[in-house]
């Protein structure tokens, strides 16, 4: 029994490697079918390693593994899979699987057995996106998905706590980052309420992407329970990236004191409400509110900060929440 695989493999990289061990693995003999220098020349937006190159890299890899396997030119985007009698699974990306799964199709029509599709999930740089040649070969990643230019994140906020934490944040996960702030947005309450908060946080975030890689939108709102009939404070944070998407996140969220509450109701903000209580200005510039009722437990900056990594979190395994495809 047979798997295949197939690809340009311009640039030996993780996610490369990754589909590789998955055929190495599948327990059959493997064939690669390696795109030639042609269809490379016709198909692809970037230039790359010729083909016996590229075949010289997949083989040395392939052999550490002990088995069976031939590399083949590939002048089409299926070859002779849908028609092979010898094979019985291949190797395929989230990008790929629909293309697998046609091919499925038209072995049945054939009246062939169909291939066992073994999916390899997608395999993330730094940033969040998928690894590609196509990136690599633009200078965005290296070859183990290492930001190489800078990651560009844009924030609206008038803020500077929110554009610190941001920054900071980033630069943990991609090291090379700029942040951008943008102040030419609006909002239509300083004291976003319930669900308003969301739609404040996604406002802010597009008006922040521009022509960037991610634009960010963090909204601090209060939130009612009928339950316990009580008043939240949560930072919602909206994410998105250059392809459109977008993925929400909050904060633990702490009891707004009455007497705070009662002054939102008559339309201050939670930090006017709070100076109007102890004279103490600009709270939410610092620790904020939660700082000072939390002795500093707690800080505004680790809310801002959490809402933002939950954020991240639907990016960080695209396919279990339901992201098939990215742009290319």
């Amino acid at each position: 029994m047979i798997t295949i695989v197939g690809g340009t493999f311009a640039y030996m990289h993780r996610g490369h490697r990754a589909m590789l061990r998955a055929a190495a693995e599948s327990g059959n003999e493997v064939i690669v079918g390696l795109t030639t220098d042609r269809y490379l020349r016709e198909h692809k937006a970037y230039s790359g390693p010729n083909y016996e190159e590229r075949k010289r890299r997949i083989e040395e890899f392939l052999s550490t593994f002990g088995i069976r396997f031939t590399v083949q030119p590939l002048d089409t985007q299926t070859g002779n899979s849908e028609t092979s009698e010898q094979y019985s699974a291949i190797v395929v990306s989230p990008e790929t699987q629909e293309r697998a799964m046609a091919i499925n199709k038209n072995r049945e029509r054939a009246g062939l057995r169909p291939l066992r599709i073994i999916k390899v999930p997608y395999i993330l740089a730094s940033d969040l996106f998928p690894i590609s040649s196509t990136r690599i070969y633009m200078g965005e990643i290296d070859t183990e998905g290492r930001r190489v230019s800078p990651l560009r994140v844009g924030i609206s906020t008038g803020n500077a706590l929110k554009e610190q934490v941001t920054k900071a944040f980033f630069e943990r996960m991609a090291g090379n980052v700029q942040v951008f702030r943008n102040t030419e947005y609006s909002t239509g309450s300083q004291q976003p309420m319930g669900e308003d908060t969301v739609a404040f946080a996604r406002d802010r975030a597009f008006a922040a992407l521009r022509s960037l890689d991610y634009g960010i939108g963090i909204e601090s709102g209060c939130f009612w329970s009928p339950l316990t009939g009580k008043v939240f404070d949560v930072h919602v944070c909206a994410v998105v990236d250059r392809y459109g998407y977008i993925t929400y996140g909050m904060s633990s969220g702490f009891e707004v004191p009455e007497p705070i509450v009662e002054r939102i109701k008559r339309g201050q903000t939670t930090s006017q409400a709070y100076f109007e209580l102890t004279g103490e200005e600009n709270i939410g510039n610092s620790e904020g509110i939660v700082g000072r009722l939390s002795r500093s437990s707690v800080t505004r900056a680790s809310l801002i900060e959490e809402s933002l990594r939950n954020a991240l979190i639907p990016r960080m395994d695209p396919e279990f929440y339901g992201r098939r495809r990215f742009a290319t």
